[in-house]
């Protein structure tokens, strides 16, 4: 009995598709996402990230021995460089996000946005139209909610249900 090969062919395309898109990207892809990472703005939205771990815990321990900020200053000196290598590691992280979602021509696409002025006022403008849209999203939420127990309190006393 001979059986087709056209269902083993596309078989085999959608089992290749699917081992090459959990292959582990290549250092030139994780570069190119790296770099995407960095002009996009999204890189710097961590630049403090270290110095505010290290403010938190020298804060927590300052509460219970206050004598202790000095020789917390000069630890969180001597710190700073390793926590600092930790923030790369998750950026290279990020970056492989990037590498595992868009193709080598998506990347240099994207990176090649970013460079362009209306890129560039995109990440200058970001943060500021992120933290308007969270706070138009709150008063929308706390609205919408209070007008859907409104609505659903309306509904229920035309069926005789007094709430």
């Amino acid at each position: 009995m001979i059986l087709s090969l056209a269902p083993r062919r596309a078989a085999s395309a959608v089992l290749f598709a699917a081992v090459m898109a959990c292959a582990p990207a290549s250092a030139a892809d994780l570069k190119l996402a790296r770099q995407v990472v960095e002009v996009s703005g999204a890189a710097s939205s961590f630049k403090d990230i270290v110095a505010i771990f290290l403010d938190e815990a020298k804060r927590t321990f300052v509460r219970t021995n206050p004598e202790l900020s000095g020789d917390l200053d000069q630890a969180i000196k001597t710190l700073m460089p390793e926590f600092e290598q930790r923030r790369e590691q998750l950026l290279d992280q990020i970056a492989g996000a990037y590498a595992a979602r868009f193709s080598d021509q998506e990347l240099m696409e994207i990176k090649t946005f970013y460079e362009t002025p209306t890129g560039a006022k995109l990440v200058k403008a970001l943060p500021g139209v992120l933290q308007e849209s969270y706070d138009k999203t709150n008063v929308w939420s706390r609205q919408m909610s209070q007008d859907v127990v409104t609505r659903l309190r309306e509904e229920l006393k035309k069926k005789g249900h007094d709430m």
